[in-house]
């Protein structure tokens, strides 16, 4: 079986950028798409969420025809008789009832090879759901031989060789063996990009062409094998339907929340071991809820935003912890892979407003230095101190 993905496009697949996608889906939900060179909307919506390109900007080319698969792949939307139809997920990553851990877990049951997304699709067949396989596989490495990393020959070899479908109890992969199959050029690059856009879980990090399960003890592996059980339902021949049934039925009490055991803290050094990333709401990744409970513990007004001053336990007296932890260099910088510890010092309090637009300077900056990337920690902070001084209250 083909384990297919639109390839190319990895900067579209960042949670950060599946969220602004999200709203302008959902702001265009209904609308039909152009006909016959007319102006394309929807690429006028998506440009107003996104800072993404939406290539080629033509008449003659529409974003639907170049990117609607992008947007299926991730769950998001579909076309029915030419007219955009959003899945309940897509809702709810826009609207922030879903965050990052629960849109991938619902994913990672939900998806399944072959898919409805691409040609040939027919309602039939076995099913495979790949990162169930791919993460039991990491899981029972883990726990077997204290290998937490698979390598993208590897995933094919052991899973889609061995015809390996995601079903199977976390037992069954303890005696996983070499397929002997060989698989190379675009087979594997399918493989390598699927393997990076679902990275971005809190448990799981790409490293080195590696993909890592990013968890210490046995009892956090077992509790995420916990979660992946795939949901196998009817399937409807029709492949938009299918697709909108996949991202249905999200609802906050049955999307699966990362809950792992609760990790030690070092107030000496003030470093935490956390996985790369856990949460994202309005554009930000948080890490390990005992860094946001040291904080808050420790710092002097912890309810003050750094930027603005905002005391927002005055202002929003309701809720408890509305300030977000702002990492200095953005989490998803290649910079922290390898990285195990976050200090205290690498991270200030904002209020959510504070938080986003510090974002969006980031954004900005970089891309007029014509960089993707900061190049170190020290950077990272003299950027944020410049957003910082051009503040106006």
């Amino acid at each position: 079986m083909s384990w297919r993905w639109d390839q190319g496009r990895l900067d579209y697949f960042a949670f950060d950028e599946i969220v602004q996608i999200a709203h302008a889906l959902v702001a265009f939900e209904g609308k039909p798409l152009p006909k016959g060179g007319s102006v394309d909307m929807l690429r006028a919506v998506l440009n107003s969420y996104s800072a993404l390109p939406f290539l080629p900007n033509s008449k003659s080319y529409p974003v639907w025809r170049n990117y609607g698969r992008v947007f299926e792949c991730q769950m998001l939307a579909t076309e029915i008789n030419r007219v955009v139809c959003v899945t309940d997920l897509c809702k709810a990553v826009a609207n922030g009832s879903v965050l990052c851990d629960e849109y991938f877990l619902h994913f990672a049951r939900n998806f399944y090879f072959s898919s409805p997304v691409f040609d040939g699709y027919n309602g039939k067949g076995k099913q495979v759901f790949p990162v169930c396989a791919i993460v039991k596989l990491l899981i029972s490495n883990f726990l077997h031989s204290a290998n937490p990393f698979l390598s993208v020959a590897e995933i094919a070899d052991r899973i889609k060789g061995n015809l390996v479908n995601g079903t199977e109890p976390l037992s069954f992969y303890a005696s996983l063996t070499s397929s002997g199959a060989t698989f190379v050029g675009d087979e594997l690059r399918q493989v390598r990009e699927f393997c990076v856009f679902v990275s971005q879980v809190s448990f799981l990090k790409w490293d080195n062409s590696r993909l890592v399960l990013d968890v210490s003890l046995p009892e956090e592996a077992k509790a995420i094998a916990g979660l992946l059980s795939p949901v196998i339902q009817t399937r409807d021949a029709n492949a938009s339907r299918e697709l909108l049934r996949m991202g249905g039925g999200v609802l906050k009490s049955n999307v699966p929340v990362v809950t792992l055991p609760s990790m030690t803290i070092n107030p000496i050094d003030e470093d935490f071991t956390e996985g790369k990333k856990v949460r994202v709401t309005h554009l930000r990744v948080e890490r390990s809820a005992k860094l946001k409970e040291y904080y808050f513990s420790t710092a002097p007004d912890p309810h003050l935003c750094d930027m603005c001053a905002m005391d927002t336990l005055i202002h929003y007296p309701w809720v408890d912890w509305l300030v977000e932890l702002h990492h200095l260099l953005p989490l998803a910088s290649p910079i922290h892979f390898g990285e195990k510890k976050t200090s205290i010092k690498d991270v200030v309090g904002l209020c959510p407003t504070c938080h986003r637009s510090t974002h969006k300077y980031y954004s900005r900056w970089l891309k007029n230095e014509g960089i993707k990337d900061f190049r170190d920690h020290s950077e990272a902070r003299l950027v944020y101190e410049n957003a910082k001084d051009q503040y106006v209250p």
